[in-house]
């Protein structure tokens, strides 16, 4: 169901059920623009695939702090291999 809104007197009406045409005034509606029904943004929007989206986001974090306490880790031992 996709809803329009008329450009002469306003009323909201379902694209397909007029078939193009407003039910009140009679003039030609606005073609809708239609996205992807299955995009990402609509996806977070209604709830489904947060869960994997989280899942992702936390995995990245970790495997990114352990690079960094490596590197981390890495410097301090050249550190102290040059003092030595």
């Amino acid at each position: 169901m996709t809803l329009v809104k008329c450009l002469e007197c306003g009323s909201a009406q379902d694209y397909d059920t007029a078939v193009g045409y407003c039910e009140q005034c009679g003039r030609k509606l606005p073609v809708p623009l239609k996205r992807g029904k299955d995009s990402v943004r609509q996806q977070l929007r209604h709830g489904t695939g947060g869960n994997e989206v989280g899942v992702v986001n936390v995995t990245v974090t970790v495997v990114l702090g352990l690079a960094l306490l490596a590197a981390v880790i890495a410097v301090a031992v050249l550190i102290i291999r040059s003092q030595l």
